[in-house]
């Protein structure tokens, strides 16, 4: 069972404030003289770690030597550009910068690892986000009511030749339309043919040719032969994508809380052009 302290915002940020200003202490020394740069062997592993990633396999001593050439040549260009001030008043840098304090709390999230029963009280609470859509085999004849005067007519001509046995391949008119789907999601009709569409292929009866069903392209034809209704899934099946996104709440929850705290720190003013100033 995870302890209490895992579930904290406020600790987590207090978490957070300490690790920035460790951090932070490491760069207010010596900034005139440049100072010492130590690269420690936890770095080296870091490095060698990264691009192991990259490559499939470890680095040879040469590009090693390289990796660790390259981080000392980023850690004293970083550092003489703060010593420039080049990191104020600068757009890019802000954003940047915000973005890895707010990483620092997406890692915090990501680093919580909740039990199966908060995840599934998640579940419960956002069923909607996992549902399995409907899904439906049919055959469809396109007819083209640009070709068409009276497209009602030829559907109701056309549905007597089906009943009479008619290979339905030899109706309709040409497009680039399949003539067949099997188990498309009402997401995947929406998306092809319109959302009408998948509307309307939920009243038709299994079995039968009916129409004409109406989509972006024009009028249809449709035998659906096979309807999956919505259903739950296992939560086991969707385990994964549940712990996803319960950690991307929790880091938004995180973020929040680190935001007020650090807001309650300021007094904020607002000049606007012609007005007085306002204060919050």
């Amino acid at each position: 069972m995870k302890s209490h302290w895992t579930r904290d915002p406020v600790l987590h940020f207090a978490i957070i404030g300490s690790l920035l200003f460790g951090a932070s202490s490491l760069y207010r020394d010596k900034r005139a003289d440049g100072g010492d740069i130590t690269v420690t062997g936890d770095r080296i592993d870091h490095l060698a770690a990264i691009f192991e990633r990259s490559w499939q396999r470890p680095p040879d001593a040469t590009e090693l030597r390289q990796l660790i050439d390259e981080h000392v040549r980023e850690e004293i260009l970083y550092r003489e550009a703060v010593r420039l001030g080049l990191d104020q008043d600068d757009t890019v840098v802000r954003r940047r910068m915000r973005m890895k304090m707010e990483l620092l709390a997406g890692d915090l999230a990501d680093a919580i690892e909740p039990g199966d029963e908060v995840l599934q009280a998640y579940y419960r609470r956002h069923i909607d986000r996992y549902m399995v859509p409907a899904r439906y085999t049919f055959e469809q004849i396109y007819l083209d009511s640009n070709q068409r005067a009276e497209v009602a007519e030829d559907a109701r001509l056309i549905l007597g030749r089906l009943a009479a046995g008619d290979n339905p391949r030899e109706l309709g008119d040409t497009s680039l339309l399949q003539p067949s789907h099997k188990e498309a999601s009402e997401e995947n009709l929406a998306r092809q043919f319109g959302g009408s569409f998948a509307l309307q292929l939920r009243e038709l009866e299994p079995g039968q040719w009916a129409g004409p069903v109406t989509s972006a392209y024009g009028e249809h034809l449709v035998r659906v032969s096979a309807r999956l209704p919505a259903h739950e899934p296992g939560f086991t099946s969707v385990r994964d994508t549940v712990l996803r996104d319960w950690q991307a709440d929790e880091r938004q929850k995180i973020l929040q809380t680190q935001y007020e705290t650090l807001r309650g720190n300021y007094r904020v003013e607002i000049v606007a052009r012609g007005r007085e100033a306002t204060s919050q």
